[in-house]
């Protein structure tokens, strides 16, 4: 909420969750919800067939709309285990971690030994404050390896509002 006590404009706009190999991992839920005026929640359900998952990579991705989506900021590789263990509060990746592991069940180091739960994170303007972001449509990308090899992406579609 800002000073005035209104809520923030800003919010997710669509949610979108891509398995690139059903026999390792499959999303079994992926979806926007409306939680109540101006309010949305993202949230998935991504089933693990392979345990455990270790040795695992993050891909960050940001993108801005300008006729069309166009590369913004940040395209970064993160050891994710490593992350997990020594997450910088005001880095880009510590940003997004930190607002992911509110509302999911990856709020420990690795290994992990069961399915990945987020259940309704909502859009916060304190989730990317520290980011020189103008009012826009914007996606950030989130793609995860193990064992070098790319296993999931999900993608949200933000609208940020002054």
């Amino acid at each position: 909420m800002d000073i005035e006590g209104r809520q923030s404009k800003s919010r997710f706009t669509n949610f979108q969750c891509i398995s690139y190999n059903e026999s390792y991992c499959r999303f079994e839920k992926c979806k926007l919800s409306l939680l109540g005026r101006g309010r949305v929640g993202a949230s998935f359900y991504l089933k693990m067939f392979v345990l455990p998952a270790d040795n695992a990579w993050i891909n960050w991705s940001i993108y801005r709309r300008y006729n069309g989506w166009r590369p913004f900021l940040y395209n970064i590789s993160t050891d994710f285990c490593h992350l997990m263990k020594n997450s910088n509060k005001l880095s880009f990746e510590g940003l997004v971690i930190n607002a992911i592991m509110t509302k999911s069940n990856l709020n420990h180091t690795c290994p992990y030994n069961h399915d990945i739960i987020m259940d309704n994170l909502e859009y916060s303007d304190d989730f990317l404050r520290n980011l020189p972001l103008p009012q826009g449509d914007y996606k950030i990308e989130l793609r995860f390896a193990t064992d070098k090899v790319w296993r999931v992406q999900v993608t949200v579609f933000i609208l940020k509002a002054e």
